[in-house]
């Protein structure tokens, strides 16, 4: 289900027997002694293999409130890391245009953590939050403003500063959230739940509109009225789905996973990734606005 040019490895994972527990643990490495040799396709293969990470491990810890302490706390590890340098008889940062490493790994590890929240975000109900939203599209401009600060042409002194003012405003935005909500959506973690789609009339569509990410994630944006899935009552906008008929996809082409739903005309069986509502029922998000048209009906 992955990108097609990754079908030519398939025999080699089933050659070397590949199992569940080495594939979230393979490394770049691993990969260049199976033999795919091209970076750009191990990048694939190990983002795919992040998402099943994330999956993995994150289902029972990762919420809301969790995401935002690791973000600041990923921001404060910057800061930190900062001021530790600048006291140093060594520092260079004044005449040196080029970022030691150390410094550029802190930056990305801090974008990594934006971005884990944006995703826990950018979606059904959160989107529909106006503080929360607001919140979203205001770490978005800071990720921006710390990728251009660090490919500027500039002393590290100078980009330090503008970093550590993009770290500061992500540190304020991250209290402010936690101080100022007592909202259980803040602490109510994901859950995966189990739906069957049965009784398709013939030529009848499953009545889901999908969102595809670039890097494979498949977020179900809401039904169509009277449609299979909306009469199953159990699939709601904001819904990730992980199998279809017990295979995991994620991290598959959004072609592949349509391809996927439609193998059996009877019926399917999904795993979906459920973020919480602020109450323990998932409200149903039909679409009965028909004029509005997601990316992708199914």
């Amino acid at each position: 289900g992955l990108d097609d040019c990754l079908q030519q490895y398939v025999h080699k994972f089933e050659r070397e027997k590949i199992n569940g527990e080495q594939l979230l643990q393979i490394s770049h490495q691993d990969l260049e002694d199976l033999g795919i040799s091209r970076i750009g396709h191990q990048e694939l293969v190990l983002e795919a293999v992040d998402l099943l990470c994330a999956l993995n491990y994150g289902l029972e810890t990762d919420n809301m409130k969790n995401l935002v302490l690791k973000l600041r706390a990923s921001s404060n590890n910057l800061q930190n890391y900062i001021s530790s340098r600048r006291k140093s008889s060594n520092y260079d940062g004044n005449t040196s245009r080029k970022p030691p490493n150390e410094f550029l790994t802190s930056v990305v590890e801090l974008i990594g953590a934006a971005k884990a929240l944006l995703a826990w975000l950018d979606r059904t109900p959160f989107t529909g939050i106006a503080d929360f939203s607001s919140m979203k599209n205001r770490i978005i401009q800071l990720c921006l403003d710390l990728t251009t600060t660090v490919q500027k042409d500039c002393t590290v002194a100078d980009m330090e500063d503008k970093v550590q003012t993009v770290a500061k405003t992500l540190n304020g935005i991250c209290d402010k959230a936690i101080r100022s909500t007592t909202d259980p959506l803040m602490s109510q973690c994901a859950c995966l739940e189990e739906v069957h789609l049965t009784n398709i009339k013939p030529g009848e569509g499953l009545g889901m509109y999908i969102k595809s990410t670039y890097d494979g994630l498949h977020v179900i944006t809401g039904t169509t009225e009277n449609s299979p899935a909306d009469r199953s009552q159990k699939i709601h906008a904001g819904d990730e789905v992980i199998q279809v008929n017990r295979q995991t996809v994620v991290g598959w082409q959004l072609k592949n996973l349509v391809a996927k739903l439609r193998e059996n005309p009877a019926g399917v069986r999904l795993l979906l990734k459920k973020r919480p509502t602020g109450s323990f029922h998932f409200t149903p998000a039909p679409l009965k606005n028909l004029r509005w048209k997601p990316p992708l009906v199914q």
